[in-house]
């Protein structure tokens, strides 16, 4: 079970383990501020309605606890925001991530399965090719590759060896073989709260992702919530490309020392407004740029990417690189500002 309190509201989410976490209730009217002696007690009702005087849980805040701060959690969305794209990764039918964004369900979207350009086409002198079960490159037939799984109520975007011999001389000659997901043909959004919870993987090589792309074919612009490296798992990074540059803050930066990636669950997120781009990890404010000339529909992508043109960013993965590597996504979530 998960307490979210601040000054946002109450969130009581349950489930049977940390990666599979369900919001059971939420409280959006701000609840009384605890202070140093205090104890905060979670009771029950029945059927949502009547009171059954039982305590289910309770925080006891030591009397020589310092001041406590109004923390802001990404979990808890005020009332200026609303749901607008949703997937807890409970439906386990992975048929939905595919080449055209076929199928799906609400809170079980379809995904398409690459980048808006060909598999063929890969960008930074990456390493990986994109696969789905049903490509075939330049066979004949699929070659079934799987680079997805659903466990626990997490989705697992797996990068991999390619099999030298069945896979390799049909995608070009690459050596490796990974994921994308992409919201580009089932949603998006003109500004917004994007968040996604997710546990990365070590290794040297490993560049997974979070970001935002137009809708409109072309780019710049483009919002990075989160980009990492399995050779820096204590930094994160994040920023935005716009071309011409508009906002007076630097584009991007890393965040060293701050969280382990690779540890467990984090939640990486960005607050897009009119004039604003916030980032968020674990819900503490991590950079803002601003002001910006973004002002058109965006849409959502994950990914986890292999090597990269540049090795002081992204090193490419050798013999020392531990596989599979896997990028394990609790949700992502948009929230759009209500009417």
């Amino acid at each position: 079970m998960r307490l979210a309190w601040s000054k946002a509201g109450v969130q009581v989410s349950t489930g049977p383990r940390v990666s599979a976490l369900s919001v059971r209730a939420v409280q959006r009217r701000g609840p009384q501020r605890l202070k140093p002696g205090d104890t905060a007690r979670l009771g029950m009702t029945q059927a949502g309605a009547h009171p059954l005087n039982r305590v289910i849980a309770s925080v006891a805040i030591s009397k020589t606890a310092g001041e406590l701060g109004q923390v802001a959690l990404p979990t808890v969305m005020t009332d200026a925001y609303a749901p607008s794209f949703t997937d807890d990764f409970d439906d386990a039918d992975l048929s939905r991530i595919n080449e055209n964004a076929s199928g799906g369900r609400v809170n079980a979207p379809a995904w398409r399965s690459r980048f808006r350009q060909s598999r063929h086409d890969v960008i930074n002198k990456e390493k990986q090719i994109y696969m789905d079960p049903a490509f075939a490159g330049t066979g004949s037939r699929p070659l079934g590759v799987q680079p997805f799984a659903i466990v626990d109520g997490a989705l697992h975007i797996r990068a991999n060896r390619a099999d030298p011999q069945l896979v390799t001389p049909y995608i070009w000659n690459y050596r490796y073989t990974s994921g994308c997901i992409s919201s580009e043909l089932t949603h998006a959004q003109t500004y917004g709260y994007f968040e996604m919870r997710a546990k990365l993987p070590r290794g040297k090589g490993y560049w997974p992702a979070f970001w935002l792309l137009p809708k409109r074919d072309a780019w710049p612009p483009e919002i990075d919530m989160l980009e990492a490296s399995g050779t820096r798992p204590y930094g994160v990074h994040c920023g935005v490309l716009e071309k011409p540059r508009t906002a007076k803050t630097p584009p991007g930066v890393w965040i060293d020392q701050f969280i382990d990636t690779s540890d467990g669950f984090h939640a990486y997120a960005v607050d897009w407004t009119p004039t604003n781009i916030i980032f968020y990890v674990d819900g503490i404010k991590t950079f803002e740029y601003g002001p910006h000339g973004i002002h058109e529909d965006m849409y959502i992508l994950a990914n986890l990417a292999l090597g990269s043109h540049d090795p002081n960013w992204i090193p490419d993965p050798d013999d020392t690189t531990p596989f599979p590597g896997v990028m394990e996504i609790d949700y992502i979530r948009a929230f759009k500002r209500a009417a």
